[in-house]
């Protein structure tokens, strides 16, 4: 009868833990969604003051490109300002090619 009880017990502490599990990925995904749409907007910021055509620049979805891990925005941002003349679609692809 106890080792029943504590069956029960141990399977809720388990269900427990597996759903804090995996309530904190949830978390920590839904995290670096809002990091990588706040870098893709510090780029296109970034893209707007080195003059690129607005034209091309609201093409840029960053709700949507929210899927890149933000190192990769990290890098578009990095390659633009090493290079002021650098279209963002450039500094994209180049990033791109790095990972």
């Amino acid at each position: 009868m106890k080792i029943k009880m504590l069956s029960k017990q141990v399977m809720v502490v388990a269900g427990i833990l597996l759903a804090a599990s995996s309530a904190s990925a949830n978390e920590g995904s839904l995290a670096e969604e809002i990091w990588s749409e706040n870098f893709c907007e510090q780029a296109v910021s970034l893209a707007k003051q080195h003059g690129e055509a607005p034209e091309a620049l609201n093409l840029v979805s960053c709700r949507l490109l929210n899927y890149y891990q933000p190192s990769y925005w990290q890098c578009v941002i990095a390659a633009m300002k090493s290079n002021s003349s650098m279209k963002l679609d450039t500094a994209r692809q180049k990033c791109l090619a790095e990972y």
